[in-house]
């Protein structure tokens, strides 16, 4: 009985809260596009009866058919079902539409997936295999991989494109003929192959769809490798090997000896219009030269009293030689008639190396193989001195000038590497690596497509394509200590104005090449170390203990100059105190004379005989002696 009524009170309570349930229903209302939970949430139409529980009640699934559209089906709100692959697809498939609703769509991340290029999106936004496409089988749901398969696009209007339609089994693509590129999918426009620098020798010339490799003046083309080549006699190399100097064509066939019996040679450059050949001798401490087809004794001395030269670089075009010294720390210039010496740097070096001038352009180019090593530019006249490379450089032992690509090479002794950059320095790049070919390289020389490099490791000069160091050859080997080479050849420097003859009013001392740019002078005027220009530009004026220019190393003149007068009164001081001495000296004895203090002094005659004898041997010892 008891339990009669606990049964019945519980009814009582159920029925009243469905009573309650359903006044709060009631007063919940949706818009018509939506479906309201028994939780009073709204919900779009479209969603119930998916199969999901779009609400945490699962009221919008209550009383649902799921197998009507099936797990993986959606209905329309037309009831008609669809698959899930059609769901904001960016087609409309439902009859209102309600499958690419935005309330439904806008969490979307648009019609279907991305597919790769081997690939094909049905338009469900399914990715199928492309060899799946058009094979008399429905891959995709929508069966769009079936569909207008026997339609060839191309036939109207190109499919739009501007040069080549290509049909595909489904749809189709455009293309582009060789130098043509496709700048969207229908355009095809040219293609700037000459942005590739080595595609030639010297010059490209871009045209619509292709290209033309040019040769400058003087230079011809060769026919099979359309390499360009100098015209006139065949370009020879001039290199060191311990005491001489060697010269051999760059075909390897022809060799002679150029000067021989010399100290220890280290480095060599050439004034290819004068025909005159010059290099350092380090033991000698000096810079020589010597016309190439003279004898022996043309050798002229053009300075001495250098302290370790290491590299050397004749300015062609305003008749000059600098060099760099790298026990002095300095780099230098002279005239080639040894009359007037200037120094241009002698700051920030560590041990500089090789140098390279282009007289053309006003541009001077050096390495330092000290710490931190680097590759350094600055004008011929010491200003805008700069870093060119210093990062991924460890022994830049060599350096060339191209002055057709405008590139500057060099070898890496520590790397095993041949390199190049631009003459801004803004991008490096190798040739080519080798441990064997370039375990110790030293001297280094750019003509035509070639490059040239003496090896100490090998003791061998060798050859490499200067693009991609294909075709290395030996050119000569089992040599003594090759070091510095060059290449002798009217086009290896080219001719150029010198705005020194036309200067007016004319310098005073020197006249060098300014860097050439948009504004400025073409030339600068130069004094010796220790003097300055005066106001005029071009006088010389009075000495300065400052740095008045560039590599102007005022701190050793006044060292030299202070060290010179410390001698000078170290000297006179002595001579007075000579003097001074010889007076007093000769004043004593005349008081001793005066006194009657001074006697002479007589010896006696020796009696003995033994004594007499002993004397007479001592005697004839030392006369033999003196």
């Amino acid at each position: 009985m008891r339990r009669g009524r606990e049964f019945v009170f519980l009814l009582l309570v159920a029925a009243a809260l469905l009573s309650a349930t359903a006044r709060i229903h009631d007063n919940w209302t949706c818009s018509e596009d939506e479906f309201l939970c028994w939780n009073g949430q709204c919900i779009f139409t479209a969603l119930p009866y998916n199969g999901k529980a779009d609400r945490g009640d699962r009221s919008d699934e209550k009383n649902c058919s799921v197998s009507h559209c099936g797990p993986r089906g959606f209905q329309c709100r037309t009831a008609e079902c669809i698959t899930e692959h059609q769901v904001c697809d960016g087609h409309q498939d439902c009859a209102g539409g309600s499958d690419e609703s935005t309330d439904l769509c806008k969490d979307e991340g648009g019609p279907g997936e991305d597919c790769t290029q081997l690939e094909f999106q049905c338009d469900s936004g399914q990715c199928i295999d492309f060899h799946s496409v058009c094979d008399n089988y429905a891959d995709c749901s929508d069966k769009s991989d079936e569909a207008n398969c026997n339609r060839n696009e191309c036939l109207e209007k190109n499919g739009r494109c501007s040069h080549i339609c290509r049909n595909l089994p489904l749809g189709y693509e455009c293309d582009c003929p060789a130098g043509l590129e496709l700048i969207n999918h229908f355009i095809c426009d040219d293609v700037d192959e000459c942005k590739d620098s080595d595609l030639c020798s010297q010059h490209c010339v871009n045209l619509n769809g292709s290209y033309r490799c040019d040769c400058y003046n003087g230079y011809r083309k060769d026919s099979a490798t359309s390499a360009c080549e100098a015209t006139g006699d065949e370009p020879v190399l001039i290199y060191t090997s311990g005491c001489e100097i060697r010269s051999i064509s760059t075909s390897g066939i022809e060799a002679r000896e150029l000067v021989q019996s010399l100290d220890r040679v280290t480095a060599v450059s050439l004034d290819s219009h004068a025909a005159r050949l010059y290099w350092t001798d380090v033991t000698g401490q000096s810079i020589f030269s010597k016309s190439i087809g003279g004898n022996t004794e043309d050798v002229t001395q053009t300075i001495g009293g250098l302290q370790t030269v290491s590299g050397i670089a004749v300015d062609w075009i305003y008749n000059h030689v600098y060099w760099t010294d790298s026990g002095a720390k300095t780099i230098e210039l002279i005239t080639l008639d040894g009359l007037k010496r200037k120094t241009i740097f002698s700051e920030n070096l560590v041990e500089p190396a090789a140098v390279v001038v282009d007289p053309d352009s006003g541009f001077l180019y050096w390495s330092d193989v000290g710490k931190p090593t680097k590759i350094e530019k600055a004008g011929m006249n010491g200003v805008g001195r700069r870093i060119l490379v210093n990062i991924g450089v460890e022994k830049p032992a060599g350096i060339a000038l191209d002055t057709i690509k405008r590139r500057l090479y060099w070898v890496e002794s520590d790397l095993n590497e041949l390199l190049y950059t631009d003459l801004n320095g803004r991008q490096s790049t190798r040739v080519f690596h080798s441990e064997k070919h370039l375990a110790n390289p030293f001297g280094l020389a750019v003509f035509e497509d070639r490059v040239y490099w003496t090896e100490q490791t090998n003791k061998a000069v060798y050859s490499a394509n200067k693009f991609t160091g294909a075709g290395l050859t030996a050119l000569a080997w089992n040599l003594t200590e090759p070091r510095g080479i060059a290449v002798f050849h009217k086009f290896m420097q080219p001719d150029g104005k010198n705005w020194c003859v036309s200067a007016s009013p004319s310098c005073e001392y020197l006249c060098v090449p300014a860097p050439h740019t948009d504004v400025g002078s073409k030339y600068t005027c130069l004094c010796p170390d220790g003097m300055k220009l005066d106001a005029t530009g071009y006088k010389c004026g009075s000495s300065t203990n400052s740095s008045g220019w560039p590599g102007q190393d005022t701190g050793q003149n006044a060292l030299e100059e202070t060290s010179l007068w410390l001698l000078l009164l170290v000297v006179g001081l002595t001579v007075s105190l000579m003097c001074c001495t010889a007076v007093c000296w000769r004043v004593i004895l005349r008081c001793v004379k005066q006194s009657g203090c001074w006697y002479p002094v007589y010896l006696k005659p020796i009696t003995n005989t033994r004594l007499s004898k002993e004397y007479t041997m001592d005697s004839s010892s030392q006369n033999e002696l003196l």
